[in-house]
């Protein structure tokens, strides 16, 4: 299986989760219930961090309650009289994934890993599978979308229960992800067609800063995350703002880049938008993603070709299973057409010989064995 073959089997697994989404949040409901938690916390790295990232807003929303994303050696201290510690790790063997939960064992945690035999579910209270199946092609791309996915379900399954939501805005928030469970294999081949028109100038990038405004700085990270380890280009993602004082004053010739844009009622939308022309003076590789509708034009009305145009399903909180999909796709097919296809997995494979960074497969007692 390849990177596309898992970006393609999205849409679906999508539909499934949501009809099956009773049953996914089943277990997390009784434990939910049971610790009455006043504070979350997502423990997460990598791919697994960025999803976290991506859904802690939709989550605090919903439970209206603190909801923390860090790193797990970030956590130095754990706040709040009744905390929810939850574990996410799609592979449930990373080494400071497995340390975090021996080290957090006083408080209650719940693994959510991709594998019912991942390492990090026993030494956890409980687990909750990621319905995304197996994903071995190396970076992770399903395995993301399913993440916040789930976290949304479990939010909004546990939110209905216990009256932090009403039932009209739980209705509302599952139909807008019904909305893009039914525009996503449209969203794949629009950004297929994206990638046809711009795969010279997108094998060609020495070096791209990606900015978003609120959830889609999340969104860019994993998408910097996403090229560097396939096209192994420097990468940099940054909040609109912040990126506004300081880092767009080292724009050179070769710094390529994407602009995440709001919805064009956004006050930011039409700075970003001079912001990426201002770019596009400075280097041609620099490309927009935005909702259809955010550029100002009716559907048929052509636009400048480097822009991808996606359908919404009008919710800001459904944008990260919308705008992830060029980064997805740019790490499926440019790394061949650059001629180092597979040549980032090899490279983590040397890291992770040297370091450790995951324990290794088959240890079925939680301890962390490096290599």
């Amino acid at each position: 299986m390849t990177i596309m073959d898992y970006i393609c089997e999205q849409p679906e697994l999508f539909r499934k989760a949501l009809a099956e989404r009773k049953e996914l949040a089943e277990q997390f409901c009784q434990m939910f219930i049971r610790e009455r938690p006043n504070s979350v916390y997502l423990i997460a790295s990598g791919t697994s961090g960025n999803a976290a990232r991506a859904a802690a807003p939709f989550l605090e929303r919903v439970w209206n309650m603190p909801v923390y994303a860090f790193a797990p050696s970030r956590v130095n201290r754990i706040w709040g009289d009744r905390p929810l510690l939850l574990l996410i790790s799609q592979g449930g063997r990373s080494i400071n994934m497995l340390n975090a939960a021996e080290k957090l064992k006083k408080y209650p945690r719940i693994a959510v890993t991709g594998s019912a035999s991942a390492g990090l579910n026993t030494l956890c209270d409980c687990h909750v599978l990621i319905p995304c199946g197996e994903e071995t092609a190396g970076p992770k791309t399903k395995g993301y979308t399913m993440t916040i996915l789930l976290l949304y379900l479990l939010a909004l399954e546990t939110g209905c229960i216990c009256g932090s939501i009403s039932r009209e805005e739980y209705e509302t928030c599952l139909s807008a992800l019904k909305t893009s469970a039914e525009q996503f294999a449209d969203n794949i081949g629009r950004t297929k067609a994206w990638l046809r028109e711009n795969e010279d100038a997108l094998a060609n990038l020495r070096g791209i800063y990606l900015a978003g405004k609120g959830l889609s700085e999340s969104i860019a990270r994993e998408g910097a995350l996403k090229v560097m380890e396939t096209l192994m280009i420097s990468a940099a993602a940054f909040d609109f703002e912040e990126y506004l004082h300081g880092p767009s004053c080292s724009l050179g010739g070769e710094t390529g880049g994407f602009y995440l844009l709001p919805s064009n009622e956004d006050p930011d939308y039409r700075r970003m938008r001079e912001m990426a022309d201002y770019h596009r003076e400075i280097c041609p590789l620099v490309f927009i993603i935005s909702g259809a509708g955010d550029f100002g034009a009716e559907p048929e009305e052509k636009t400048d070709g480097r822009d991808c145009c996606l359908l919404s399903s009008g919710h800001s909180f459904t944008r990260p299973f919308e705008e992830i999909l060029p980064f997805q796709l740019m790490a499926a097919l440019i790394p061949e057409k650059r001629g180092i296809d597979g040549r980032g997995m090899e490279c983590f494979k040397a890291i992770d010989r040297k370091l450790g960074v995951k324990d290794r497969e088959g240890a079925s007692d939680g301890v962390c064995i490096r290599n």
